[in-house]
């Protein structure tokens, strides 16, 4: 036992009782003869014995609401309100807010009950103890008047884990939640968040099925948004600059006498490695497909877009990567020299994890289809270019362990835009090994750029996010620590104009997506694809003999005539320029598995319909 000694008080209908104890104690506070259980642990005393808790000093922000307003005690989130009030709610008393007469309550719920607090805390009935006891756990929320949003900060959350798309065993599910149904969700969740609309003056239910084997617990902060605190996100100053200027990049052999291949790469040639010399006959028949699809291209085609020419204007690889309104991709020329042989002391990330069976309905679907529909063909980034080394300073890998698995965007200086598929249900085992790596270019080398790694503090992903239908695939991560801007890492400017569906513009795609055939190896370098947005209407009409990944409104699509994203491009940016102003206008999403123009465009996941969810997101709480 430690000699540590930790306060804490518990309010009841008579008076304020101070209780002292060593070591995590639990209070008991009477009222209306039933008990509500606060577990403080010894943390909360930490280096300051005998203090009381009804003296400590909480900190606290008035917000613009007249009515909503927060506190906090060390680790602890409390809501201010009257005295009357924490006593109605059995709330436990932590302090006073400010000068004012509110105090700090600190809302404590667990099953069947119901609150109407602007701030509370749902968990299981034993917390922070493990409970084994199947049961259906709800609690209901009565949202407020002048309410828009409610945050659900998952502080711990462990439930049977995630299959497939599908919660099988235990799941939590927010009933009443404004807009079309909502999936469950389970596994391990552990600092995971979601904010979502609901209706001022409605009613919320979370509802937990749990089997009790394995055993499970959950401590969920419950904060109502009231609608004059939600701010509209403004991009960093000079974001989304693109770099053209940026120098390219010839990769590095480990030794001088190393022996090195060197392609000539066009938007119709992939990167290739020394270890794919000896194709086969299929993977030759891809590319005669796609040396016919560029021929018929335009400007793409003819003699001077065939694949191996090394005549051409020379000029052509240091033009804008974006193109101009209304002209067709032109196939740009870059040498490259790839390693023949990767020193597995020197590369950082040397795999890469497959999304797809994240993406249940993509599988599903064309395995029906053909089971053999995703083994056919060639699987690598089809057409695109080198990138130059930063010459997208937005974008970001995330990386599992040592293992590649999605790309994404900085938004802000703490911010990052990916796809909900990337992160939902694939972190079972929580996401501590989870690393955004910013500044890359080359994830097999160390030292190409002055990259720098940074850990995740939450998963923000959207809650009507569907694995089956592949719907509302958006999620933000949140770093531990915030980022300096400089070259070679800045932000990438989100649209203002909400009304703008970017119809008839072009867009580049940059990414490490998958390369190679039959394997599951990306790109070793950063590349980019450009191409033409497709109509929504035409996008939806051409994937209408897939009905289970119909397109909708709220995503934006890629024409794939002249090359295609793949496998590991997933939550990566679509952007649009003009001069050097680029703005993100969709997060990759879905496509087809193929990887070639299957008369299938790109789905992207259209940032302009998501822009209100992204403001409730990243809406500071004021909490410290």
């Amino acid at each position: 036992m430690s000699n540590e000694l930790v306060s804490s008080v518990a309010f009841s209908r008579e008076n304020l009782t101070c209780f002292f104890c060593y070591d995590d104690c639990t209070i008991y506070a009477a009222s209306n003869h039933r008990f509500l259980v606060a577990v403080f642990s010894s943390t909360l005393g930490s280096k300051r014995d005998g203090r009381h808790l009804a003296n400590f000093r909480t900190s606290f922000t008035g917000r613009q609401s007249e009515d909503y307003h927060f506190c906090k005690v060390e680790d602890t989130v409390g809501a201010c309100m009257r005295n009357t009030e924490c006593h109605e709610q059995q709330g436990l008393f932590a302090g006073h807010c400010g000068k004012s007469k509110e105090v700090c309550c600190v809302v404590l719920k667990t099953c069947g009950e119901q609150t109407d607090s602007h701030h509370s805390y749902f968990r299981n009935p034993s917390f922070p103890k493990n409970d084994t006891e199947a049961r259906v756990c709800s609690l209901t929320v009565d949202v407020g008047k002048g309410i828009c949003g409610v945050r659900l900060t998952l502080e711990k959350f462990e439930l049977a884990r995630f299959y497939g798309g599908t919660c099988l065993h235990d799941g939590l599910t927010v009933l009443g939640v404004k807009g079309p149904p909502v999936s469950a969700f389970c596994g391990n969740m552990t600092n995971w968040r979601t904010t979502f609309e609901v209706e001022e003056k409605s009613q919320l239910v979370l509802a937990a099925l749990v089997q009790g084997d394995p055993a499970y617990t959950f401590n969920i902060r419950v904060t109502q948004l009231p609608c004059v605190d939600i701010q509209t996100f403004q991009s960093p100053t000079y974001a989304g600059v693109w770099n053209p200027s940026a120098p390219k990049y010839v990769r590095p052999t480990t030794e001088p006498d190393a022996e090195t291949t060197t392609f000539p790469t066009t938007d119709e040639t992939p990167v290739l490695e020394e270890s794919d010399e000896e194709r086969s006959s299929e993977d030759a028949d891809g590319e005669t497909q796609l040396e016919e699809a560029v021929a018929e291209g335009g400007e793409g085609g003819g003699e001077d877009g065939e694949r191996g020419d090394t005549g051409g204007d020379e000029d052509a690889e240091d033009g804008p990567t974006t193109l101009r309104r209304g002209l067709i991709p032109t196939p740009s020329r870059a040498e490259v020299s790839i390693k023949s042989q990767v020193d597995e002391d020197e590369g950082i990330y040397l795999e890469v994890a497959n999304p797809i069976p994240l993406v249940s309905a993509v599988r599903e679907e064309f395995d029906t289809i053909d089971p053999n529909y995703c083994q056919r063909g060639s699987f690598r980034i089809i057409g695109g270019d080198m990138t130059k080394l930063n010459e997208y300073p937005w974008q970001v890998a995330i990386i599992n362990g040592k293992i590649f698995t999605c790309g994404g965007s900085l938004i802000s200086d703490r911010h990052i835009l990916t796809a909900a598929h990337c992160v939902f249900g694939g972190y079972n085992k929580g996401f501590e090994n989870l690393t955004i790596s910013l500044g890359d270019h080359d994830l097999t080398t160390k030292n190409d750029t002055e990259s720098i790694a940074l850990k995740v503090k939450y998963i923000d992903w959207n809650l009507h996010y569907n694995a089956h239908k592949i719907y509302n695939d958006i999620a933000i991560l949140e770093l531990e620590e915030p980022v300096t801007f400089r070259d070679g890492i800045s932000a990438i400017k989100l649209p203002t104009d909400l009304d703008d569906q970017f119809e008839g513009q072009n867009a580049t795609l940059t990414g490490w997506g998958r390369h190679k055939l039959k394997s599951y190896q990306t790109s070793p370098v950063l590349k980019e694809y450009m191409a033409p947005l497709v109509d929504i209407d035409k996008c939806i009409e051409a994937w209408e003999a897939h009905p289970s990944l119909t397109p909708r409104l709220s995503n934006v699509c890629l024409n794939v005539t002249w090359g295609a994203p793949c496998h590991g491009d997933s939550g990566s940016p679509l952007v649009t320029c003009s001069g050097l102003q680029c703005t993100q206008i969709g997060v990759m999403s879905f496509g087809s598995p193929l990887c070639e123009d299957e008369g299938l465009p790109e789905v992207f996941s259209r940032v302009t319909s998501f822009k209100s969810w992204i403001d409730m997101v990243l809406t500071p709480l004021h909490y410290v």
